[in-house]
């Protein structure tokens, strides 16, 4: 009885249904797995429409029959050994380039891979290399005389400036003059926000 029970528990439950409708037992319409299953082990019908169903029937088969499938049985075991022959003599060429080859393990991931899924191995293509820019391939410009760039300096009015000492500290930016008014206006506005000048 539970091993009924269990292969009920595997079935879907349209196959459940099936059963349950073969047997001429309502199924009702929102039912679920489990109630189903009950309805089916409380019903000797029900039981008997999925033994019917799914599980194999043992009856004798007639002599004829039985003839027939040891014949079939022998002339596949004379096949056999040709085919076990075939596979060993397919396998061994295989071997010798194995050993030859470098053993890359991302190269073995994808042999295995398409073995598993049973598709071919495709060869990932050599990565063609970069061209170099062409900002790379002239890094410097070519050495100019002395002589020439002091001429075009001269030419275009470009002045070179004296390097300033860096350990100095910056002065104050020098204020231009101001007008009366202005500093008036700005002491004024000192004043109210209250700001020292």
């Amino acid at each position: 009885m539970a091993d009924i029970e269990q292969k009920l528990k595997a079935l879907k439950v349209a196959d459940l249904k099936a059963i349950l409708t073969k047997a001429d037992a309502q199924a009702p319409a929102k039912a679920t797995k489990a109630d189903l299953v009950a309805r089916i082990l409380a019903s000797q019908a029900a039981q008997d429409a999925y033994k019917s169903i799914h599980e194999p029937e043992t009856a004798q088969e007639p002599a004829e029959e039985t003839e027939d499938a040891v014949a079939e049985v022998e002339a596949e075991e004379e096949q056999e050994p040709v085919a076990v022959a075939e596979t060993e003599a397919a396998t061994e060429p295989e071997q010798a380039p194995k050993a030859a080859e470098p053993v890359d393990p991302e190269l073995e991931k994808r042999r295995q891979r398409a073995a598993r899924f049973g598709i071919p191995l495709v060869e990932p293509k050599a990565p063609k290399p970069k061209p170099e820019p062409k900002a790379a391939k002239s890094k410097a410009p070519p050495p100019e005389d002395k002589e020439k760039l002091n001429a075009r300096a001269a030419r275009f009015g470009v002045q070179e400036k004296a390097a300033a000492p860096e350990s100095r500290k910056r002065s104050a930016p020098v204020e231009a003059q101001v007008d009366a008014e202005e500093a008036e206006r700005r002491r004024k506005r000192a004043e109210r926000f209250g700001m020292s000048t």
